[in-house]
């Protein structure tokens, strides 16, 4: 129980605090670095290499990412932060993050169609698009969105605190 609680301490009472002194940019970027850590990742996922983020369409959230990153572990794996550039694929990656800049969010997720890759995105309506966790504004905070169906399709499994702290959960909770 003890542990829940300070899951949900981290999860949405500390990010919630420092939205309201930070940049909406560094608070997903906190999330982004935090999401892994509440995510069951499929044996043999690439171990030993770096834990790698991609970032498309957002290059404040990916600065602020690496930020925080540098010298840091994911899984006991170094982490690499990556910005995609236009047309590049993203094979390969743990994590993609699609910002709302980017129109490529439902193109992305079809190309990553079954690998373990966690999408996350700020688009509205990310979740149609195939992302499995999207980035909402609430209340002058920064929420979020959760298709763990979806995340199921591709290997992933999301923890229930994870869901337990999402604005809404949206499918079946697997």
């Amino acid at each position: 129980m003890r542990g829940f609680l300070q899951t949900l301490v981290l999860l949405v009472l500390i990010p919630a605090a420092v939205a309201q002194q930070a940049q909406e940019h560094e608070v997903k970027a906190a999330f982004l670095f935090k999401f892994p850590a509440f995510v069951e990742w499929p044996d043999g996922t690439a171990p030993g290499r770096p834990f790698v983020i991609a970032v498309a369409g957002a290059p404040d959230v990916a600065a602020e990412l690496a930020r925080i990153a540098e010298g840091r572990q994911i899984h006991g794996r170094a982490v690499r932060v990556r910005a995609l550039g236009e047309g590049e694929s993203a094979a390969g990656v743990q994590v993609l993050f699609v910002g709302r800049d980017s129109p490529r969010l439902r193109e992305l997720a079809r190309a990553l169609a079954g690998a373990p890759t966690l999408i996350v995105s700020e688009a509205p309506a990310g979740l149609e698009q195939g992302a499995m966790i999207n980035f909402v504004p609430s209340e002058g905070r920064v929420r979020f969105d959760v298709a763990p169906a979806a995340a199921e399709r591709s290997g992933l499994r999301l923890s229930s605190r994870l869901l337990a702290v999402a604005q809404s959960v949206r499918g079946p909770r697997l």
